[in-house]
């Protein structure tokens, strides 16, 4: 998962990432992105709809788990 590599090394502690990223996603702009190549080649992501509380979950989820990794309850 390349975003979150870069998004990591940008923020490597928990608190920073997560806060960061949350807010991002909720309002996300081009100015503040770190994936610019991404932009021009997708577009700006749109706006989810989702809660800060819940944005922060998911960012927490995303910081903590090591995606090339399988996990127990997943069938791949």
């Amino acid at each position: 998962m390349q975003v979150r590599a870069i998004y990591k090394s940008a923020f490597p502690k928990k608190e920073d990432f997560v806060e960061y990223m949350s807010k991002w996603v909720k309002v996300p702009k081009a100015e503040t992105s770190l994936m610019d190549g991404a932009i021009k080649k997708y577009k700006l992501m749109p706006l989810l709809g989702y809660d800060l509380s819940t944005l922060k979950d998911i960012t927490e989820y995303i910081y903590e788990t090591d995606f090339t990794k399988k996990h127990k309850n997943h069938k791949y």
